[in-house]
């Protein structure tokens, strides 16, 4: 398959280029669907890491001039592409850097790797000993493993914002939870609350219209339209969605604290 970049670098010829992609899409579809599989992203994420793929050949083919062949170059900055994806766009919640991720994926492999028996301070102690990272970063990177979901990325124009609070304050059945799973909600729910005592009143009342969350118990109530409720506070509708974004960027970051 070299031949074809070969024969585009001495042609400048776009077919080659084409040629290589047709031929070698069955390689590319099974690549991504595995890929898909072991991070458990949504099928229909494979024309995007495919057009990421045809991307980065397209723009490396553009200086390259070596004898190894290309797809062997852009293995590792493929994958490392595919993963920068996942970060930026596959999740519910954002996760603001590659090194941030990287410890995000090593604690929860070895999360999962933990026994059921095993009391949840000592595997968070356990975890934060062999990666040498605080205690306190191995559990949050547990609690947003856990909420980190394959949707979209949080955006205003986004209906399901709401799932940005609903993740920590959805009512479940006690029952149906682990002593993990209800150590960790409880430890969101904490997180949240202490997170919006710090807003400023406006914009307080601001996100419990549009969202429709109690400040108080974290109960869900109804909710308003952005229009709506910035009439309420004394908002232009622009002038409220402004706002909503730099109060999710703000609360976002208590979270994570």
């Amino acid at each position: 398959m070299n031949d074809y970049f070969i024969r585009y670098r001495e042609t400048k010829d776009e077919k080659y280029f084409i040629e290589l992609l047709y031929y070698y899409e069955p390689v590319l579809n099974r690549n991504a669907q595995l890929f898909i599989k072991k991070y458990g992203l949504d099928s229909n994420r494979i024309d995007d890491l495919k057009q990421i793929f045809s991307s980065l050949l397209w723009s490396e083919l553009q200086s390259y001039d070596s004898d190894i062949p290309l797809l062997q170059l852009i293995k590792y900055k493929l994958l490392k592409a595919w993963h920068e994806y996942v970060r930026t766009v596959c999740g519910n919640i954002h996760i603001d850097n590659d090194n941030l991720y990287q410890n995000l994926r090593k604690v929860a492999l070895l999360y999962s790797q933990q026994p059921k028996s095993k009391p949840l301070e000592k595997v968070i102690a356990d975890i934060a000993k062999e990666l040498n990272i605080s205690e306190n970063t191995v559990q949050n990177c547990i609690i947003t493993s856990t909420r980190f979901k394959q949707n979209s990325n949080l955006d205003i124009q986004n209906q399901d914002n709401e799932n940005y609070f609903n993740s920590s304050i959805t009512d479940v059945e006690i029952d149906t939870l682990s002593p993990e799973d209800i150590y960790f909600k409880n430890e969101q729910r904490k997180k949240l609350k202490t997170a919006l005592s710090k807003l400023k009143p406006q914009d307080l009342r601001l996100i419990e219209l549009v969202f429709g969350i109690c400040p108080d118990c974290l109960k869900s109530k109804e909710k308003m339209t952005i229009r709506e409720a910035s009439l309420r506070v004394g908002l232009t509708t622009e002038g409220a969605e402004k706002k909503i974004k730099k109060i999710l960027k703000q609360l976002k970051e208590e979270l994570q604290k």
